[in-house]
């Protein structure tokens, strides 16, 4: 199990007041919020695609939990953005204005 540096970074900084991990079987001690955010990081900043199926508590318990979760996948390039879910089903309307 191995956990990319730069995620470790980014839950020792998400963490409001706890302190760093520095045990890998430590709760992560992660909100639902908070929980999308990691995932959201993941996938743009280190290429990594969770699948909906992939998003269990079990999963994101703990550093081992995760790691365990990334070793099964290989990443892609990077984005480096979020790409917006698609909104099926909603209207989306645009608004022109007329020069006069």
């Amino acid at each position: 199990m191995e956990i990319p540096h730069k995620l470790k970074e980014y839950i020792d900084n998400n963490r409001g007041s706890l302190p760093p991990i520095t045990d890998p079987d430590e709760p992560l001690q992660i909100d639902s919020l908070g929980l999308i955010r990691m995932v959201a990081f993941l996938e743009s900043e280190l290429g990594y695609r969770i699948e909906d199926e992939e998003l269990i508590a079990e999963n994101f318990a703990t550093l081992r939990k995760l790691g365990e979760l990334l070793a099964t996948k290989t990443p892609t390039r990077p984005t480096g953005e979020v790409k917006p879910l698609p909104q099926e089903g909603i209207p989306t309307f645009s608004l022109k204005r007329d020069e006069p």
